[in-house]
């Protein structure tokens, strides 16, 4: 007899803002289009005392809005999440992301 298992469902990891400063960045295209990887990123929050190192990616539409952005060496504020041992951009924060166009 076989027993079926449902797959494992993926932890809630919600959005915050970070203060980041990427160390070395590069594009790389993926199956899906490019992407945006900074390996020995730091980032901190209001709520941190020190900053602690982290690999930084960005995909999908947020490599526009951020490419930019992401310097070696400069200190940018991004809406990241946690996925797995990285940090996922998911774009600029809610202040300093372009107005919607009114019509």
């Amino acid at each position: 007899m076989t027993t079926q298992t449902a797959p494992a469902a993926r932890s809630f990891s919600p959005i915050f803002t970070a203060t980041i400063v990427p160390g070395s960045v590069s594009t790389r295209d993926g199956k899906n289009g490019k992407y945006i990887v900074s390996q020995g990123a730091t980032y901190q929050t209001e709520k941190m005392d020190a900053p602690r190192e982290i690999t930084l990616m960005a995909f999908g539409k947020c490599v526009d809005a951020v490419r930019g952005k992401i310097r070696k060496g400069r200190a940018v504020e991004l809406a990241v999440q946690f996925d797995g041992g990285t940090l996922k951009a998911i774009g600029l924060p809610r202040e300093e992301a372009p107005a919607a166009a009114e019509g």
